[in-house]
């Protein structure tokens, strides 16, 4: 009887492991939307964080400072042009009295098209890139563009800008 009972909870179990392994059949996810279709367009800030990096990786009480307000930056603007064959082109920046960081204006890339992590700022003389903006998520239709700029010290990081930015138009 011990051994029917058992071969029985074997089978079922087996049974039961079988029936579950059947592949999970998924809808289209669609056509992948374009980064630098996203972020074209005019640009306004709506908050800019300072972080105190160093205070951050020593747990330090003071990390975060809301800067929008003491520095006007609800009328810093930034535009992102396209050229024809919808590849990046020039930027623009209306500091409006707020500090800037990158110049106002420019050519501007991503370091990868498909899938940015950075965007690349290059003054109008120069052919080389005069400083970066890391995106902490990609370009979306109708979602804020949150980027980043790094100041480093020695080759240290120890404070960064978190700006987030609403599209207008939208």
């Amino acid at each position: 009887m011990k051994h029917i009972l058992k071969t029985l909870t074997f089978s079922m179990v087996l049974a039961i492991t079988f029936v579950s392994c059947e592949p999970v059949q998924y809808g289209e996810i669609g056509v992948p939307f374009s980064k630098l279709e996203s972020i074209e367009g005019t640009w306004v800030a709506t908050q800019v964080i300072q972080v105190d990096e160093t205070a951050v990786a020593q747990g330090g009480l003071y990390q975060e400072m809301d800067l929008t307000d003491l520095y006007n930056f609800t009328s810093y603007a930034i535009t992102f042009n396209l050229d024809a064959d919808t590849l990046p082109s020039t930027f623009s920046v209306a500091t409006n009295g707020a500090p800037s960081f990158i110049d106002t204006l420019g050519s501007w890339t991503f370091n990868d098209n498909a899938f940015p992590s950075e965007i690349h700022f290059t003054h109008p003389d120069s052919s080389s890139v005069s400083s970066k903006m890391y995106l902490i998520a990609p370009p979306r239709d109708q979602s804020p563009l949150r980027m980043k700029f790094q100041r480093f010290s020695k080759e240290k990081l120890i404070v960064s800008y978190q700006y987030i930015f609403e599209k207008q138009g939208q």
